[in-house]
């Protein structure tokens, strides 16, 4: 991967420098990692600087000459330069902590960062992984799409009739379920498997049946967005690497 992280800047003589995380991985930094990106944008920038849509970060305003200075800065320390031309660029994937996610992805992000993170292409490549059908990191409109999913299945344990499952602010966002003088009605036509109300539903009669992961391939963003075209489901992580 000839990519040095350095893009043109606005202002003469200056240019800004694209850093990103290994480990843990591109949307996860620790806080020495913070703290070294902090050191460099007060030393050799403007004291400022940029998260991108693709979760790396951009400092501003470094002169050319301090590159070299800077990349021993972060060496041994989990971060890199660079992230941008024609190849892998580093695999995006939704927070671990967020309550909607079917599957916490940034282990397999991760994963995926090392094994093919820098693997040049005829052009640059997207990888983007949701953990649920919200679909925050736009994994409709990236080249390889994957939105994690969660089958459910109605238990023998006796619903309580709590309507958190149906009534704001923890509902089921498709209206998917319904609560009857039975229990929980599931609609599988509107249900989006995204797992969500297995998470609050305290007496358990909603639980997950099994996971899954949709591929998605061909999506594109710019100035002509193209939505991803289904490729196929997957059962297990190891089937999806």
């Amino acid at each position: 991967m000839n990519d040095s992280g350095i893009l043109q800047g606005r202002t003469k003589g200056k240019s800004t420098l694209r850093v990103a995380s290994n480990d843990p991985y591109s949307a996860e930094l620790t806080a020495e990692q913070i703290g070294i990106i902090a050191d460099i944008a007060e030393k050799f920038g403007s004291g400022s600087v940029h998260v991108t849509a693709r979760q790396t970060i951009e400092i501003p305003d470094i002169e050319l000459t301090s590159i070299n200075e800077i990349k021993k800065l972060i060496k041994n320390s989990g971060l890199y330069t660079g992230s941008s031309g024609k190849y892998i660029r580093n695999v995006m994937a939704c927070s671990r902590w967020c309550l909607y996610n079917a599957s916490p992805l940034s282990d397999l992000a991760a994963q995926l960062n090392r094994k093919y993170q820098g693997s040049e292409l005829p052009g640059k490549t997207l990888i983007s992984l949701s953990g649920c059908d919200f679909s925050c990191t736009r994994s409709r409109t990236s080249d390889i799409g994957v939105i994690a999913r969660t089958k459910i299945k109605i238990t023998d344990k006796k619903c309580k009739q709590c309507s958190l499952c149906v009534k704001a602010p923890l509902c089921c966002q498709m209206d998917a379920i319904t609560i009857t003088d039975e229990g929980a009605e599931i609609d599988t036509e509107r249900c989006v498997r995204c797992g969500f109300c297995t998470k609050i539903c305290r007496p358990g009669t909603i639980a997950i049946d099994s996971n899954s992961y949709d591929i998605f391939l061909g999506g594109k963003g710019g100035v002509k967005p193209r939505e991803a075209d289904f490729f196929k489901n997957v059962k297990s992580e190891d089937e999806l690497v």
